[in-house]
């Protein structure tokens, strides 16, 4: 518990002190590129890992493309938006659950916006097709994005999954934008958090991150269903876990 007291108290005063650069980067923001705003958030998440003794070894940043993005990652922790953020190897902004906390967190809920995040209403097709849009154009705009397809935690939808099925309605952020897809593996994330609310146990660890090779299939057959490429995707992210763990 003493981890996420310190976890939790650095969220607090580390977004408290950033109010200034906040003000700074948000009123002056045609001023400011996509890496000097991302910076703040990519530190703090590094911060609050490195606090809890967190370490993140990073594999194949050299597959990762110059142009922009999806990246598609698993999710197994509630730590794992800021492994993954912490990690990210270029500015990026995170689909995230629409939930009404994450809306109205004072601070935070600007810095989201600011790295141009997008929320997603899973529950409401209309509302859910609108983020996908949006998003889609963020990425034609220069800013690259990331989602965790498979929508949930992956140990809440299986147990016995090392990546449960993925919303292959996702993916079609990627089809819009006509963008590659890179895949990347988080490894381990799971013992870093016991728990599935935002109050939790914190537990210090190693942790691994992998890029995969980009994916291209959609680009270069727009007519692939999403379902399949989400399968494709899912069967590589899957066979990488594997051989981490033989």
């Amino acid at each position: 518990m003493l981890n996420y007291i310190k976890f939790a108290l650095f969220q607090i005063f580390g977004f408290l002190l950033s109010i200034p650069e906040l003000i700074k980067l948000k009123y002056n923001e045609k001023k400011y590129s996509s890496i000097e705003k991302f910076r703040f958030v990519k530190n703090h998440a590094k911060r609050s890992l490195d606090l809890v003794k967190i370490k993140i070894k990073v594999i194949g940043k050299e597959k990762v493309p110059k142009e922009e993005v999806l990246f598609v990652s698993n999710h197994a922790s509630m730590l794992d938006s800021y492994i993954l953020v912490s990690s990210i190897v270029k500015p990026v902004g995170v689909i995230i659950a629409d939930v009404p906390t994450w809306r109205h967190i004072p601070i935070v809920s600007h810095w989201l916006n600011l790295m141009k995040c997008v929320f997603i209403n899973r529950e409401n097709n209309r509302e859910g097709m609108k983020s996908i849009i949006k998003a889609s154009e963020n990425i034609k705009m220069g800013q690259s994005m990331a989602v965790f397809p498979e929508g949930d935690l992956t140990w809440v939808k299986d147990p016995d999954a090392l990546i449960s099925d993925f919303k292959p309605g996702s993916l079609k952020i990627a089809y819009k934008a006509k963008c590659p897809i890179v895949p990347m593996v988080i490894k381990n994330s799971r013992s870093t958090y016991e728990g599935y609310e935002p109050v939790g146990k914190i537990k210090s660890g190693n942790v691994e991150v992998e890029y995969l090779d980009p994916i291209y299939d959609h680009i270069e057959n727009p007519k692939i269903k999403t379902a399949e490429l989400a399968e494709r995707i899912k069967e590589k992210m899957i066979c990488a876990m594997e051989m981490n763990m033989n």
